[in-house]
């Protein structure tokens, strides 16, 4: 006697199989067929679920063991991810302390990257840590419901780390010979040994940006996202190239250049989603003048300086016994990279025209970038809200077997 089959338990089994990549699924004539699916996809899709779906649970179990292993294993591959590598001997006359970390010398090789390795997993923690333990209450606390909670805390967290990084840049540079002064980008080239407070700004910035990439494909896609995409790869190649080619001042000051209108950018989109709506126009046009003053002026004077500056007062020959590495074939590489760059912010720029002429007719400052994330984030909370007050029910629906008995005994 066969079993009654019904609409829900096939429903489940459906469901089943399209959650598991590679299950079998059932056919109309009742024959089992594998999904479409290659059985790898299943694999990279499990592996995705278990391991990084909680990505904060396991950031923080890889940082407690390099804390540990640092901690008993001082000199260990765990000591290179918590501490600078290669500094400089230096020395000590008798009473004195020797200089703190901070502006101790220090030289560049390839153990920096363990170091910008724990970055990446430090601000992977510390990214989650501060939405769903500070964002994410304080969003509430302000009535802000639905998918708007995440895209709060994710600005929150922007906000955070962006004062952070303009200020310390900002503090570097102040105490820099290139402060206000172009030409010393390149005078006291090779810039080879950096001090602590220098090595750390610029190692933990590219452990920053390489951690974005991962924020990027695990995010809602943006309608960006490809121009976020090639924005984060020049952003990582400048960032790595002008460390590698010993071009640090340059680096140091795009990054603070860059950094103060992001700050401008994040603040509006949290008072729009607190409900404050007049504050966040008044901040939106501060935004705009740090945008163009910054991206479009100021960042244009340092790729003239790289242009026409650096070929009169550096030695662009190639010679790796003195560590100068930066030839004019590299100068090109990075003059192609910061237009590019440019090229980008130009686009984006004419996406914040857009906001502005619709300010003008009488909407309020939005964010055109990710308007349909949001949009769709919004449509998926009120299909969820209707779906949760309107349940169709489930149709009922007899096995085969069961429909030809039927129709035997109405004939009988």
């Amino acid at each position: 006697m066969s079993k009654k089959s019904t609409g829900p338990n096939k429903a489940a089994s459906t469901q089943d199989a399209h959650s598991h990549g590679g299950a079998p699924t059932i056919n109309k004539r009742g024959k089992k067929k594998m999904a479409s699916e290659p059985c790898w996809g299943g694999v990279v899709k499990t592996f995705h679920l278990h391991i990084f779906r909680d990505d904060r649970d396991l950031a923080l179990k890889l940082l407690v063991m390099i804390l540990c292993g640092g901690a008993v294993f001082g000199n260990s591959l765990f000591g290179k991810m918590l501490y600078l590598s290669y500094r400089v001997p230096e020395e000590v006359e008798e009473g004195k302390a020797a200089e703190p970390w901070y502006k101790a010398s220090y030289a560049k090789g390839l153990d920096d990257l363990y170091f910008v390795a724990f970055w990446i997993i430090a601000f992977t923690y510390i990214r989650m840590f501060v939405m769903k333990d500070f964002f994410y209450p304080l969003a509430r606390q302000f009535g802000i419901r639905g998918s708007k909670v995440e895209r709060f805390a994710e600005q929150g967290y922007i906000v955070l780390y962006y004062v952070l990084s303009w200020v310390s840049g900002m503090w570097l540079m102040y105490n820099s010979p290139y402060w206000m002064n172009t030409e010393h980008y390149w005078i006291g080239y090779p810039f080879d040994k950096l001090n602590g407070a220098m090595k750390t700004y610029y190692l933990m910035q590219f452990g920053y940006w390489m951690q974005q990439f991962y924020v990027l494909h695990t995010d809602m896609k943006r309608r960006d996202h490809n121009a976020m995409l090639i924005h984060h790869f020049i952003t990582s190649l400048l960032i790595g190239g002008s460390y590698f080619f010993h071009v640090t001042p340059i680096g140091n000051a795009i990054l603070a250049i860059m950094d103060v209108a992001d700050v401008f950018l994040a603040v509006p989109k949290m008072l729009r989603y607190m409900g404050f709506r007049l504050v966040c126009d008044v901040l939106f046009g501060l935004f705009v003048v740090a945008w163009a003053y910054t991206r479009h002026y100021l960042f244009v004077i340092v790729i003239h300086a790289l242009i026409y500056q650096a070929p009169q007062l550096m030695d662009m020959s190639w010679n790796p016994a003195e560590n100068k590495l930066f030839t004019p074939f590299v100068k090109n590489c990075f003059v192609t990279l910061l237009v590019g760059l440019e090229l980008v912010l130009c686009f984006w720029f004419l996406m914040i025209l857009k906001v502005i002429f619709k300010m003008f007719n009488g909407a309020s400052a939005d964010d055109n970038r990710s308007h349909d994330e949001e949009s769709e984030l919004e449509e998926a909370d009120r299909r969820a809200s209707t779906e949760k007050t309107h349940v169709k029910p489930t149709p009922v629906r007899d096995s085969p077997t069961v429909v030809l008995r039927a129709k035997a005994s109405t004939k009988a």
